[in-house]
């Protein structure tokens, strides 16, 4: 079926992503957060699948590279390691940043664990 096209104040607009930016709305009201980045997480893998399928890619070569595949260490040089547990879409991160600011949703160590929880396509490590 195609998609109903509306032009809104000289911008067009498919009726689907009015639909989508109305869901959106609603659970912001309701005031689950996760119900919210649920949405945007589908509306951002609807709007740009070959993002999606890059950060797939993007990470299987990460994986593919660790020292430690389960808690996702690599080697940075010397005696330091670096734990790389999550990859996070910039695009997705700002789309969640259109709905919350860094006060009301730190972008903080328990988010990103929470956050690799619930979407574990994004992790790089077998382990949070």
């Amino acid at each position: 079926m195609n998609d109903l096209h509306i032009n809104e104040n000289g911008i067009p607009r498919s009726y689907s992503d009015i639909e989508a930016v109305n869901q959106i709305i609603d659970a912001r009201r309701e005031g689950d957060i996760w119900e919210v980045i649920d949405l945007l997480l589908d509306l951002w893998a609807k709007r740009v699948p070959d993002e999606v399928e890059a950060v797939n890619i993007n990470l299987e070569e990460y994986r593919e590279s660790l020292e430690d595949k389960e808690f996702a260490t690599t080697k940075n040089g010397g005696d330091m390691d670096r734990r790389f547990f999550l990859s996070f879409p910039k695009k997705l991160m700002l789309m969640i940043r259109t709905q919350y600011k860094s006060e009301e949703l730190p972008f903080d160590k328990a988010f990103y664990q929470k956050f690799a929880k619930k979407y574990p396509f994004f992790m790089v490590s077998e382990k949070i």
